[in-house]
């Protein structure tokens, strides 16, 4: 009998040593990353736009268990270079840079490719793409096709107010002219103008980065051209000012048709209150997360995506999922 105990209490004893070592062996801490090192370089500040892209980052670096650390220039080109070349002496396995100009990064990408490390493109693209740069993939929007987007739904609600199409004044604010963003998303905004038959171009406000003096610009702007009926932002920070500037201008909703980009706090309010026609949401949050992740395969596997994370059209009827998720830098 006590043989018998002996042999059961050993069976069960086997068992559970049989069930518990493949999970010993296999349940390990390590994350398909762990050891890796990424480097974001951006003309970006610390704005509610890059809160949004960081925290894709985050999220993405922790679920890989690698490193990702992320230089935001503040629209200083030249210290954005710099933030570059700091990036790749460093030889992190990876960059994802901003490419907001169309010849100034051509070189430093194709150098720091020919030193072993990885660039890929983000946010902003070369104009020609990969036969402009020579990053190795992009992830962000397809500007051109986000601004005809914005323009379409813009002008159409001006036209159904019974605007004079031909004669539309149209006015865009830009954080930082002559980046690569705001140019591409201009066009797109003219190919609109050419369908609704606009003759005019559009007027170019040079807002900043810094959204005090930004709110102050457009003020400005639409105090002294009391004439304009359509007003676009062209970057997060200008779209999110458009409804205090209108408000500060004494402007009514639907006396200026106006529309932009991404889904900062006030550009949600000036939904809701009628200011903003409609507002595309480039979905940052995925750009920060698919630039760790694609850079992370690309290491590994040696896979190159394009990913367009843009193109998701905001307006009053689905704007509650937007804010449901924007105080947690998602949306």
């Amino acid at each position: 009998m006590k043989n018998k105990k002996l042999m059961v209490i050993a069976l069960v004893t086997l068992f559970c040593f049989a069930v518990m070592v493949p999970s010993m062996l296999f349940a390990k801490d390590d994350k398909p990353g762990k050891g890796m090192y990424f480097r974001l370089v951006t003309h970006g500040g610390n704005d509610p736009f890059w809160a949004v892209f960081q925290q894709g980052m985050r999220d993405a670096a922790s679920e890989l268990g690698c490193r990702a650390d992320i230089d935001l220039a503040g629209s200083d080109l030249a210290l954005q270079q710099k933030r570059f070349q700091e990036a790749v002496a460093m030889r992190p396995d990876g960059i994802a840079l901003v490419i907001n100009d169309n010849t100034l990064w051509d070189k430093p990408v194709a150098d720091a490719i020919a030193k072993g490390v990885l660039v890929i493109g983000t946010n902003n693209d070369d104009e020609q793409g990969s036969a402009g740069n020579a990053r190795l993939a992009y992830i962000g929007q397809n500007e051109r096709r986000a601004g005809l987007m914005i323009g379409r739904v813009v002008f159409e609600a001006a036209k159904k107010s019974g605007k004079n199409m031909a004669n539309l004044k149209v006015a865009a604010a830009v954080e930082v002219p002559g980046a690569n963003y705001g140019v591409v998303r201009s066009s797109g905004i003219k190919d609109a103008m050419k369908e609704y038959g606009i003759k005019g171009d559009i007027e170019i406000i040079d807002a900043t980065l810094e959204m005090t003096t930004a709110e102050s610009r457009i003020t400005s702007y639409v105090i002294a051209h009391p004439d304009i009926d359509c007003l676009f932002g062209l970057g997060g920070i200008t779209t999110d000012r458009i409804t205090s500037a209108l408000k500060n201008a004494r402007k009514k909703p639907g006396q200026i048709f106006a529309g932009g980009f991404d889904a900062a706090p006030g550009t949600l309010t000036g939904l809701e209150t009628n200011y903003m026609v409609a507002s595309i949401d480039q979905q940052q949050y995925l750009q920060g997360y698919f630039s760790v992740y694609v850079l992370y395969l690309m290491k590994k596997y040696g896979l190159a995506p394009q990913i367009d994370t843009g193109g998701y059209l905001i307006t009053k009827d689905n704007i509650e999922l937007i804010k449901k998720l924007s105080p947690k830098h998602i949306r």
